[in-house]
């Protein structure tokens, strides 16, 4: 590739000297001067005048109704495609090339030039000005889709960690699982997804990314901690829940075979891969929520990501004791192992049915997470600072809202927001079978869901009996 035509789709600011050079190395009757590429105008973003906009992707030049978003070998489209996808057969391929770390970097400085607090009329950045565009274009298609009879098929799914695989480039965790395509989304994350895989539900934040398009999709309001990196999805997504409208499985994938990316925890940036395997008739569909398989411990909350959960498998094989022990004692300290016996015998490969089946069951029983009070860790003084400041969680607790706060034993207490309020009808789901079908609230209490008498019987007779008064 000459050197000139190399740099026709980034928008760089050269030099005269580097620009002289670069027209001295094009072929002869191709020079072309890097004059109107330095002036470029972008067509929709505004840049802060003392921003550098050869830091941005190309794509952020284009008018959203226009830009050709990158896709993958396959052409998938992740993240609304603003950024290249590594290729093939290199490390990491399928993920995001964010390139150089640095150019990231001082994008990610560059935001405060855009801050509510500067001096500048803008306060959107440039991807987000971009990405809000998109955002909003998504809605309204999403508003005006005819679904069918989607809503009520059940769709078989197969989840994988698409990073993690063995010494046969098997994927190593993989979870296969049945539920409505009725199913809101925020609720196939929070009480399925989330607890299936063995995750801590309410920590971190998550998002989805439909292959087809690129779209993005997640809690917007969550205050997680990893929500600081805004990379790793794109920069913005559509809310999974709002006035707008509440999104369903069925609004997101329509047929059999189609994909998208569910991302778990925006610092580490844990990817499984969704696949559609069956869209069941309607008239075998029973809208309740099934675990029907899967391969493969969950990784440990907080370990780095893909790479240090693969280098930590390899170390429990060490012929070195000490190395074992270490690797074991980080698991059991992880908060989604916390609570359980972690010990020599710990197999990475071993996924239990009947603890994925409790998981599920206990989550689809319980309130919908509290994504603006997510779990959090607070290191205080003394254990008095129990009593402080919330920290980062909401500035007012709404009406059946609860700060939790447990001391952790480890210098720190764990806090969260949670609520005894009754979940939104529009996006709820059983929490018996997990249908989102025909729902109606216990007739005592009025907090609890169900989707006729013989779910209601079966949550009675396994302990709302008990919890029912004290709800009311």
């Amino acid at each position: 590739m000459d050197p000139v035509s190399s740099l026709d789709n980034y928008p760089a600011t050269v030099t005269p000297a580097e620009l002289a050079l670069l027209d001295s190395l094009a072929p002869s009757g191709t020079k072309r001067s890097l004059q109107g590429r330095r002036r470029r105008e972008p067509k929709y973003v505004e840049f802060h005048p003392d921003d550098d906009p050869s830091l941005y992707e190309p794509t952020l030049f284009e008018h959203p109704d226009e830009y050709v978003p990158y896709e993958d070998w396959e052409g998938r489209i992740i993240y609304w495609g603003l950024s290249p996808i590594i290729p093939q057969g290199e490390l990491g391929a399928g993920q995001v090339d964010y390139g150089d770390t640095q150019r990231l970097m001082t994008r990610r400085m560059a935001s405060n030039l855009y801050s509510s607090w500067s001096s500048s009329e803008l306060t959107e950045t440039p991807e987000q000005q971009f990405v809000n565009y998109l955002v909003e274009k998504q809605i309204t298609k999403l508003q005006s889709m005819d679904l069918g009879d989607l809503p009520q098929r059940d769709y078989t799914l197969k989840m994988v960690v698409d990073q993690v695989k063995d010494a046969n480039g098997h994927d190593r965790i993989w979870r296969e699982f049945r539920v409505s395509g009725g199913l809101s989304i925020a609720a196939l994350a929070d009480k399925v997804l989330t607890p299936l895989m063995g995750w801590v539900r309410n920590y971190h934040a998550h998002a989805f990314t439909v292959h087809k398009d690129g779209a993005v999709y997640g809690p917007t309001e969550s205050r997680a901690i990893d929500m600081m990196h805004p990379q790793s999805i794109g920069w913005g997504a559509v809310p999974e829940t709002s006035n707008r409208g509440v999104w369903t499985l069925a609004h997101l994938l329509q047929a059999e075979g189609e994909t998208m990316l569910w991302l778990y925890d925006y610092g580490d940036r844990w990817t499984h891969l969704i696949t559609v395997e069956e869209i069941a008739p309607v008239s075998t569909s029973t809208g309740k929520v099934a675990v029907l398989d899967g391969a493969g411990a969950c990784p440990r909350e907080d370990c780095g990501g893909h790479d240090d959960w693969v280098e930590e498998i390899e170390k429990l094989q060490s012929p070195d004791p000490r190395v074992r022990a270490e690797v074991l004692a980080n698991i059991q300290h992880a908060l989604n192992y916390k609570h359980q016996t972690i010990g020599a015998s710990f197999d990475p490969d071993n996924f239990d049915l009947v603890q994925a089946r409790a998981r599920v069951h206990a989550a689809l029983a319980s309130p919908d997470s509290v994504w603006s009070g997510p779990k959090s860790f607070v290191h205080p003084i003394t254990k008095e600072g129990m009593r402080g400041n919330p920290g980062t969680l909401p500035d007012r607790l709404k009406k059946g809202q609860t700060l939790e706060r447990t001391w952790d034993g480890d210098g720190r207490f764990m806090q969260e927001v949670t609520s005894s309020n009754r979940d939104k009808k529009l996006g709820a789901c059983c929490w018996t079978c997990g249908t989102p079908h025909g729902l109606s609230a216990c007739s005592a209490c009025r907090k609890t869901m169900y989707c006729g008498s013989e779910c209601q019987r079966l949550h009675w007779k396994a302990g709302h009996k008990l919890q029912c008064k004290s709800r009311k």
